[in-house]
């Protein structure tokens, strides 16, 4: 009997202990959206920088639902600087009430002036992953301009906040594009072996958000930036084309399957692409097959010769010398009257 009440003191002891050392959901500031620049960055006027230091981060907080009445607490950016991130955090929750969390992040945002300089993006990277709250998964873009600026956009557009780009990854056709360049997991693991890959950037505009094109990284470093044009033309030589529309202007058609192979013939890299497309506009136009073909040579040739220029293989082929595009298109019915 003794036995059996001392393991229930214990046993309550050591509930009591865990409740007492958590931090109540009540208490915490919740970021779903990260923003991460370099302290040497220029913000634009009326932003309020908490601090000083190498780093600048905005926290983009989701908006919570209070259980009193009706009452909500509005989503809202705050912007801290320090040397470090875990110095930043510490300095963020000195002003405020409730200690900032970062577990439910869902994107984060690198400022171009941490993208152009190699050794300050893979010490920005690194430190994120040592953030023991923070999720792998978490989906990450690249700002034209500033991340401060990109995180206060996506705050006021939607009531998501940060959610939005997560939707967007998620539901849109960023996941069909550059799944394997969006994961943190899969950023980090590109940066330590030393890949090629893509970061998608964000732009900001007269309040609205546009996902266009990406940064590509190349040994460590800002290669340059590609376009959606240039993305698409990846996705054709990973053999992801399906769902694409392709057009000249008066031909459009959807990619309904689409297979690659790569070959060496004596030194040449040989591409073949095939695809079966439904036609959605322009029936009455003649050659329809040798214009697609022609549409999807010229594209994958023009971004080709981008890798080329830039000497980083975000094409994926391995060698960008004496490339050769072959490209079949058949046209499929679809069930509508020709």
């Amino acid at each position: 009997m003794r036995s059996a009440k001392l393991i229930v003191l214990l046993s309550a002891a050591l509930l009591l202990t865990g409740c007492y050392d958590s931090t109540e959901t009540e208490d915490r500031r919740y970021v779903v959206l990260m923003g991460i620049d370099s302290g040497e960055s220029t913000l634009p006027e009326g932003y309020t920088v908490i601090g000083n230091g190498k780093y600048i981060m905005s926290a983009g907080e989701a908006e919570l639902e209070s259980e009193i009445g009706s009452d909500e607490e509005e989503q809202k950016t705050e912007i801290v600087a320090g040397n470090t991130l875990p110095e930043i955090k510490k300095l963020a929750d000195k002003y405020s009430d409730k200690e900032i969390y970062f577990g439910q992040l869902k994107a984060a945002v690198l400022g171009k002036n941490i993208i152009f300089d190699g050794e300050l993006l893979a010490e920005t990277v690194y430190n994120i992953e040592r953030m023991e709250e923070i999720n792998t998964k978490v989906v990450v873009f690249a700002a034209e301009g500033t991340a401060a600026e990109a995180v206060e956009t996506v705050m006021a557009k939607d009531s998501k906040g940060g959610l939005y780009l997560w939707d967007y990854y998620r539901n849109n056709d960023a996941d069909a594009d550059m799944k394997e360049y969006m994961d943190f997991e899969n950023l980090i693991k590109s940066m330590r072996q030393n890949e090629t890959f893509i970061i998608p950037i964000i732009r900001t505009e007269d309040g609205e958000i546009l996902l266009d094109g990406g940064c590509v990284i190349a040994n460590g470093n800002y290669a340059g930036d590609i376009t959606d044009e240039d993305i698409v033309a990846v996705k054709w030589l990973e053999g992801n084309a399906k769902g694409e529309l392709i057009s000249d202007g008066d031909l459009s058609a959807r990619v309904k399957k689409q297979s690659v192979k790569v070959s060496d013939d004596d030194g040449q890299t040989v591409v073949k692409i095939k695809a079966e497309c439904s036609i959605e506009s322009g029936w009455g136009t003649k050659n329809i097959e040798d214009r697609l073909e022609t549409v999807i040579k010229n594209n994958l040739e023009n971004t080709i010769n981008k890798a080329r220029e830039m000497d980083a293989d975000f094409v994926g082929l391995g060698s960008l010398d004496n490339v050769v595009i072959d490209t079949d298109v058949k046209i499929i019915s679809t069930g509508v009257i020709k």
